[in-house]
């Protein structure tokens, strides 16, 4: 038989040493449990944005979370019992399962979880649904387009149309042809302006196929109360810029139907047109649309004509006919002048029955740009035929409508682009209360955890599906 022994300062030793191994051991859990809690908040708060919705995305390319989950009622606060659940379970992912109580060592209840701060896509007039839509233009089209969007827009800025006004010069010439009587052979002056009044509604029906659906706009964006969150919180540069405004507008060009290009999506048959006028019938719709867009072309060719030597050699050799046969030697210019402004409301005629069949026509013409060739055929102007010749140079119906789109309001483009969303988004199944304001792609959670033993842990952290893709 041996005997052992021990001495009080091994004892003493042991004690100590015992110690510092059990409280690195809480010290190893206490920081595992910290690493956990940071782990736990990031899968929950990925698992959150997971939820975002499919048909907004397969439609158009954006990316929030819809606060309805399909039960037809926004709630911010399901998006945070969505982040509590996930949270609970990723604390205690072996829950239920036979783990003779191991599992209890790194177990996390949640306390507390609060959403501080979350952006809706409607907040500061849809500032965050714009932001959206231009990262989206910019991941489908490439940087390039920016240059393309701004050359047109300065294009457009630099050749005068803005500032020029038909109808004031073209009544200073009917003052000085006042009283004069032009009903002569080979004037077509007075045949052509007979098809004036009502020109735009004759460009609407006559020809095509115009939807006569009518809106319910009652529970729209644009026309209700809409809920406030925290406004653009990630916003890396300025969505009201001039660069920005222009790729916000190439992207409803893109994404929504217009008269030139149906994309089917719900009641609206001519988005483009509603979010230009605001009006609740699409033949209202395309007739303003058809309307601003006829002013533009008038603009453009009335200033090619008078630019052009030909023309006005044609004009003037006329006109001096016609002043010779009425003996009024004085009427020689005006009439000249007049027949030039005749010219330009043929062929911009002419022009948007080329557009509305899908062709394109430059902003500014040449010569050999025009249709009508010569003065004798503008008698004839509702009687050409129409190109539909889509790969020529110049502009089609929905870049013309990309100019008026650069003058609307800011506010109300974006406002109006929601409506259009929620309406088509109502139509598809699980998504009948869908609304915009109801759609968050940021939020701030506060979150508090606590374990085993009394450790309290509270973690606060931000996330946006920016965040998730850089």
């Amino acid at each position: 038989m041996k005997r052992g022994t021990i001495t009080v300062f091994l004892s003493l030793s042991l004690t100590i040493i015992l110690s510092l191994i059990g409280a690195v051991i809480e010290s190893a859990r206490y920081s595992a449990l910290r690493m956990r809690t940071e782990m736990i908040m990031e899968m929950g708060l990925l698992s959150v944005f997971a939820e975002y919705n499919r048909e907004l995305l397969k439609d158009y390319d954006l990316l929030f979370i819809d606060t309805t989950y399909g039960t037809g009622k926004a709630d911010i606060a399901a998006t945070k019992d969505h982040l509590r659940s996930y949270m609970q379970y990723n604390g205690r992912p072996a829950k239920g399962i036979l783990s003779f109580g191991l599992d209890e060592i790194m177990a996390l209840d949640v306390e507390k979880a609060d959403l501080t701060l979350y952006s809706y896509a409607s907040d500061q007039g849809g500032r965050e649904f714009k932001r959206q839509a231009i990262h989206a233009v910019k991941d489908h089209f490439g940087l390039g387009i920016v240059e393309k969007l701004k050359k047109n827009a300065m294009d457009y800025k630099t050749s005068g149309i803005e500032d020029y006004d038909t109808d004031r010069k073209r009544q200073d010439v009917e003052k000085k042809l006042k009283g004069v009587d032009l009903k002569v052979e080979k004037c077509p002056v007075d045949e052509v302006f007979d098809e004036r009044p009502g020109i735009v509604e004759k460009l609407v029906s006559g020809g095509v196929s115009v939807s006569d659906r009518r809106l319910d706009l009652r529970n729209t964006a644009s026309h209700r109360d809409l809920r406030q969150g925290s406004g653009v919180m990630r916003a890396e540069s300025n969505p009201d810029s001039l660069a920005n405004d222009l790729l916000f507008d190439a992207y409803l060009k893109w994404k929504m139907s217009s008269f030139i290009n149906d994309l089917s999506h719900g009641p609206c048959s001519y988005e483009l047109e509603y979010i230009l006028n605001g009006k609740n019938t699409d033949r209202a719709n395309f007739r303003d649309t058809v309307f601003k867009l006829f002013l533009i072309r008038e603009a453009a060719d009335t200033m090619a004509v008078f630019k052009d030597e030909g023309k006005k050699s044609q004009c003037k050799a006329l006109a001096a006919v016609i002043s010779l046969l009425l003996l009024n030697p004085e009427i020689e210019e005006p009439l000249t002048d007049m027949l030039l402004f005749t010219w330009g409301f043929a062929e911009s005629v002419v022009d948007m029955r080329t557009l509305l069949k899908g062709g394109k026509i430059p902003v500014i013409k040449e010569g050999k740009d025009f249709r009508l060739k010569v003065v004798a055929e503008l008698p004839l102007f509702l009687s050409l035929p129409v190109s539909r010749d889509s790969s020529g140079t110049g502009l089609d119906y929905g870049d013309y409508c990309l100019m008026l789109l650069a003058a609307e309001d800011k506010t109300k483009k974006v406002m109006r682009a929601m409506d259009v969303i929620e309406m088509n988004m109502r139509t598809k199944e699980g998504n009948r209360g869908f609304r915009m304001d109801g759609c968050i792609d940021y939020l701030e959670a506060d979150v508090s955890l606590k374990a085993k033993k009394g450790y309290s842990f509270t973690i606060r952290r931000d996330y946006s599906y920016e965040a998730i893709i850089e």
